[in-house]
């Protein structure tokens, strides 16, 4: 799993703005490539692969999180 889709998802966990802007994803697809765009945005690189990877590993957290 790559550090740098941790390091994300903690900061996005911190930026009230951030969430908002993932919440506007209307399915996984979009929820991936607007992370990654949004990581790049931040100074983060990681693909589209590890992002999958991360929500697999971390689905349920994640549901938690931002449903």
């Amino acid at each position: 799993m790559s550090q740098q889709v941790k390091q994300f998802h903690y900061q996005i966990l911190q930026n009230s703005s951030l969430k908002e802007r993932l919440r506007a994803a209307t399915d996984r697809a979009s929820l991936v490539e607007l992370t990654v765009q949004l990581g790049i945005e931040m100074g983060y690189n990681f693909t589209h692969q590890e992002v999958e990877i991360y929500i697999n590993q971390n689905r349920l957290l994640l549901m938690m999180q931002f449903a």
